[in-house]
């Protein structure tokens, strides 16, 4: 997916999403474009690389167990 970013030069251009975290971390990018807005480096918050979750998991099997069959009727 394209995305509209501003270099460190204050060149503005279109990148592909996917190289928007290497390019960050080698300080090419000043700014990008998010759905509400641009994005400052280094001030607004950026996307993290993970780590540990100590919510819900909404992504879960809810209730669902191990070892056990289950069947889904519609």
């Amino acid at each position: 997916m394209d995305l509209k970013v501003i270099f460190q030069d204050n060149r503005e251009n279109v990148i592909d999403s996917r190289l928007l975290d290497q390019m960050i971390s080698v300080n090419k990018i000043k700014m990008f474009m998010r759905s509400g807005g641009w994005a400052m480096v280094g001030v607004d918050h950026m996307r993290g690389l993970g780590g540990l979750y100590d919510g819900p998991d909404r992504r879960g099997l809810y209730g669902m167990t191990s070892g056990k069959v289950y069947k889904i009727v519609a």
